[in-house]
């Protein structure tokens, strides 16, 4: 995250996703509601900074894979260090600055020279340390990595006969289907490890997404980092607002609806993990009856917020098994895709317990599962959920909705001896099915 008053947001990904086009439909987002916004583009084409990258992608030192990642990345970084400092005033004065492309691009596009993962690795850490320590360039608040398979990212390419400072219709990236595929894994990979990067897929069944669903899964995640401190707009113009390009309940029809449920009642308690006070939350309902607690049964979770907004588990009915569980940001998964969801939260489960992670029923039946999961009772990170979408539409995520529930169960503890199991059952001896279905 920068520590700049304005915000910096990057648009990068695949060629052909349209990067240029939805950062200006989110520049004129911004500047409706009252932003001030700057723009930046890398490569700075025709400008001095940008001389080496130019001479590198007219082909002039070889094909792409002619030239060492770290090399190429050095010219690249020229570029961004020239621009740093236009930026950083513009993050100074409080304004949004959206930049297409940035240092992300040269870890795809350098990194995918790189086959052995560690190796890569190392390059994303070396390149991260001469750009964000040693030339200081303005690290983003959010990477937005836009994504399309590269046969369709190729072919849109071709078609939109884009003209470059050489009058070339592609440069030696563009020419290479497999640099193409190849770096189209690379950000990818770099979308799933790196914590500030958000993948948004814009494709489904090789059919490029409407620009407006597309912006539409950008706004998720900006309007977040938007609210997330101090940054707040300028008086919006209103007769502006009413042109805004979005219609979210014609672009969505599938986002949930937000149901307000009875919240249960939350009390102050000392907490386990630490020093400072955490929230205790009842296992039923104030104004309903307590269930009976069996054989020294725990009736308090000790649950820590970890974000103001977070919402604590709950039971929607006093009896219910399990404590719901509530996504503390927004989230778009694609087709058959999955994604990491945060909770905001954090237990102290007793020994002698567990916390286990169930489907709702209710997901489950329209093909979203959350993969499940353990939470022992030593664990004190954030609870995070693992949540699948199998149906065949972009599922769209709410911050404050239900994604999961949470049993807590006693557990034993047996220690593993080994031996001879000396017991005449036959079971298991036909393997999997072996007893048919009827």
């Amino acid at each position: 995250m920068s520590n700049y008053s304005g915000k910096f947001i990057v648009i990068d990904g695949t060629d052909g996703t349209g990067k240029t086009t939805q950062l200006q439909i989110l520049a004129n987002r911004l500047h409706h509601e009252g932003y001030e916004v700057e723009l930046a583009d890398f490569p700075q084409y025709n400008t001095k900074s940008a001389g080496m990258v130019e001479e590198y992608l007219s082909g002039k030192y070889g094909e792409a894979n002619d030239v060492n990642p770290y090399a190429a990345s050095l010219f690249y970084s020229v570029d961004r260090f020239d621009a740093s400092f236009k930026i950083r005033e513009w993050l100074e004065q409080g304004k949004v600055v959206i930049c297409n492309r940035y240092i992300s691009a040269s870890f795809a596009h350098q990194g995918n020279k790189i086959k052995n993962a560690l190796e890569r690795k190392l390059f994303y850490n070396w390149l991260s340390e001469i750009e964000y320590k040693v030339f200081n360039i303005p690290k983003p608040d959010l990477y937005l990595i836009l994504y399309m398979e590269p046969e369709i990212s190729q072919k849109l390419a071709h078609n939109r006969r884009r003209e470059d400072w050489k009058g070339k219709t592609k440069d030696i990236h563009e020419d290479n289907l497999q640099h193409l595929r190849q770096a189209a894994q690379t950000y990818l990979e770099i979308a799933q490890e790196m914590p500030d990067f958000r993948l948004i897929r814009c494709t489904r069944k090789q059919e490029i997404l409407k620009r407006e669903d597309i912006h539409y899964l950008i706004w998720l995640y900006v309007n977040r980092i938007l609210n997330s401190d101090q940054t707040t707009p300028k008086t919006p113009d209103l007769q502006a607002l009413n042109d805004i390009l979005i219609n979210k309940s014609k672009l969505t029809p599938n986002l949930p609806e937000l149901i307000d449920v009875p919240r249960l009642s939350i009390s102050a308690a000392a907490s386990v993990l630490g020093e400072s006070p955490t929230l205790g939350l009842p296992a039923h309902s104030d104004k309903d009856e307590s269930p009976a607690i069996a054989d020294k049964g725990i009736n308090r979770l000790m649950v820590e917020r970890l974000l103001p907004e977070a919402k604590l588990p709950e039971r929607a009915h006093p009896y219910d098994a399990g404590l719901d569980l509530f996504a503390a940001e927004d989230c778009s998964i694609p087709p058959y895709g999955q994604d990491l969801i945060p909770t905001g939260i954090r237990l102290a489960i007793p020994d002698g317990y567990v916390g286990l992670i169930w489907d709702k029923s209710g997901l489950a039946s329209q093909g979203f599962t959350t993969m499940g999961g353990v939470i022992d009772s030593r664990y004190r990170g954030e609870i995070k959920v693992i949540f699948k979408n199998l149906s065949e539409d972009i599922y769209h995520i709410q911050a404050g909705q239900k994604i999961a529930q949470l049993l807590i169960q006693k557990i034993e503890l047996p220690d593993v001896q080994a031996g001879k199991i000396e017991d005449d059952s036959q079971r298991g001896g036909g393997g999997f099915g072996s007893t048919g279905l009827f």
